[in-house]
């Protein structure tokens, strides 16, 4: 089952939270919080539902006419968002008008955002056709996350 990962903002190491998902389940989160087991810093779980924000943007990136090209364009936004007031704009833009709910509302939530994309995106330069299967997102995002902490 993959782990959710989250990064301290203590000492930006790694670590699991403890919180596992079986195949196909999806999970909604509201004020929880892991403790890291590095520093022993309380981290919060990004608020949300994590399968269900990941099928929201590959729904729509499947709809897009070049979706490697979707992808890079949101992925190239988000990591340029450096304040809430940025993150309002790119929800308001029309370019990224369908993604409007599936993007993030804080700025601790963009790093997950982030990887999610960069996930989509070794998916799609492998095989530009391919269906995205939302477990296999999950399974490589977790996957991503952890080879940073080494």
């Amino acid at each position: 089952m993959p782990q959710i990962l989250l990064q301290c903002k203590n000492c930006q190491k790694i670590f699991p939270s403890g919180i596992e998902l079986g195949v196909g389940a999806s999970t909604t989160f509201v004020g929880n919080l892991s403790q890291c087991p590095f520093c022993g810093s309380m981290e919060n779980i990004p608020d949300g539902t994590f399968k269900g924000t990941v099928e929201g943007i590959v729904k729509i990136l499947e709809s897009s006419p070049n979706r490697l090209q979707t992808t890079k364009d949101l992925l190239e936004a988000l990591e340029k968002s450096k304040t809430k007031k940025d993150l309002s704009r790119l929800k308001n833009s029309s370019q990224f008008s369908k993604f409007k709910k599936w993007i993030p509302d804080s700025l601790e939530k963009i790093y997950y955002y982030v990887i999610i994309l960069q996930v989509i995106i070794q998916l799609l330069t492998k095989n530009p056709v391919i269906k995205i299967e939302i477990n296999e997102v999950i399974n490589v995002y977790n996957q991503v996350v952890a080879s940073q902490t080494k």
